[in-house]
């Protein structure tokens, strides 16, 4: 087969020992695998075997496929600014639960019509609206949660942020980029002491925290059964979502969140708006150091773990072992890596964030496994909730 010139079709790798290798080791770059593929890379990069590839029906179909895959993540920052534009212009609130004519979503979003018509066939395009008729237009699948959900809206706002920091590509991936936005922005990744923390500091993280959680909660609660527990305390709780979902689903859960003093204060207003404050303690303080409560059965992390280096959570989950009373469970919820399209997904996603923000990594659950256990926790196990996108689980004993 050709070699990725277009001179012929001869080519099988060279076979020669890597310099360094001690007699009797297997040199990985000479093992099969990797020769098929880099065999296959060359007759995939040549021209010539891409025009056979064309004349022959069955391989076009795949070929073509894959190209579409390819060009798909060339233009993906295209796609992202369509969707940027249909959440800042308000086009999902404008039809929900209704069908509307190109000049009536123009009026509602404040665009002329002329501009919002190419902006639904973009939409369109996208599988975001659906053209039911001359002029008239309603919501996709997709279209009708974006609507629903104003947590992945208030995210999609959020990304305006997340892509300024990451804007030149170059740099970044180079380390290049020290200062971001999204460090400043999460307030706790700064350096210095948390507890000092300020309310101005917390509020816009908390209340984005707070918006987007619900689908996490429901995934969340819809996977694990927290009715078996006597009370719940949630480290790192922010304002509560959680809590807030946890005290409905299971009315007799007795209720406790741990965070930073200027984060309960928050949580104490989101509480009691939602009427549960009377179920519910708030406790004060960092829980990489401070003593955290033991009178609870069950504890949960959700979507702590993961905005911490290595180095750091070893220290949380220190603190939390040193404290907890024998036998608590412990359950870490948050988006985790793995091969499956959701943890794929997941973990290139915050692979990149966390990245921007200068703390954290997604894990996968094996890796979440072997902190806890170098930290005393035990029996820990994975399991899948409902969405791997948003979230895997494990659970572990003190």
């Amino acid at each position: 087969m050709d070699t990725g010139g277009g001179r012929g079709f001869q080519a099988s790798p060279p076979t020669g020992r890597t310099a360094g290798l001690q007699h009797g080791e297997r040199d990985p770059v000479n093992s099969f695998a990797v020769r098929l593929r880099l065999w296959r890379n060359r007759q995939i990069a040549s021209p010539r075997f891409r025009a056979l590839v064309a004349r022959l029906p069955v391989l076009r179909g795949i070929a073509n496929r894959k190209a579409n895959q390819l060009f798909r993540l060339t233009t993906g920052f295209v796609h992202t600014q369509i969707l940027s534009a249909c959440v800042h212009l308000g086009l999902f609130e404008a039809l929900e639960g209704a069908a509307r004519s190109t000049t009536a979503i123009a009026l509602r979003c404040g665009v002329t019509p002329d501009h919002m018509r190419h902006l639904l066939d973009q939409a369109r395009r996208l599988d975001l609206v659906v053209n039911v008729g001359p002029d008239l237009w309603v919501l996709s699948d997709a279209g009708a949660v974006l609507a629903s959900e104003r947590g992945l809206r208030e995210m999609i706002h959020h990304h305006d942020m997340f892509y300024r920091d990451i804007a030149n590509a170059e740099a970044f991936w180079r380390g290049e980029v020290r200062e971001t936005e999204l460090r400043r922005y999460w307030a706790y990744v700064r350096g210095g002491a948390p507890a000092t923390i300020g309310s101005a500091d917390v509020a816009p993280y908390s209340a984005l925290m707070r918006e987007s959680q619900a689908m996490l909660a429901d995934c969340i609660l819809a996977s694990h059964d927290f009715g078996q527990y006597r009370s719940v305390l949630d480290i790192g709780g922010g304002e509560g979502a959680f809590l807030c979902a946890a005290g409905n689903r299971h009315p007799d859960l007795k209720l406790a969140l741990f965070d930073l003093p200027a984060v309960t204060e928050l949580a104490s207003r989101h509480l009691r708006q939602h009427g549960i404050l009377d179920r519910a303690t708030l406790h004060s303080g960092d829980f990489v150091t401070d003593r955290i409560p033991a009178t609870d059965d069950c504890v949960s992390l959700i979507r702590i773990l993961c905005d911490h280096d290595d180095e750091r959570a070893l220290l949380i989950l220190s603190n939390l072992h040193r404290h907890l009373s024998p036998g608590a469970t412990l359950i870490v919820a948050e988006a985790m890596a793995g091969d499956s399209e959701g943890p794929n997904l997941a973990a290139l996603y915050f692979g990149t964030y966390f990245a921007a923000m200068g703390s954290g990594r997604c894990r996968t659950a094996h890796e979440i496994i072997a902190l806890l256990a170098q930290c005393g926790f035990h029996h820990a196990t994975a399991s899948t909730t409902t969405n791997p996108l948003l979230a895997g689980l494990v659970t572990a004993r003190r």
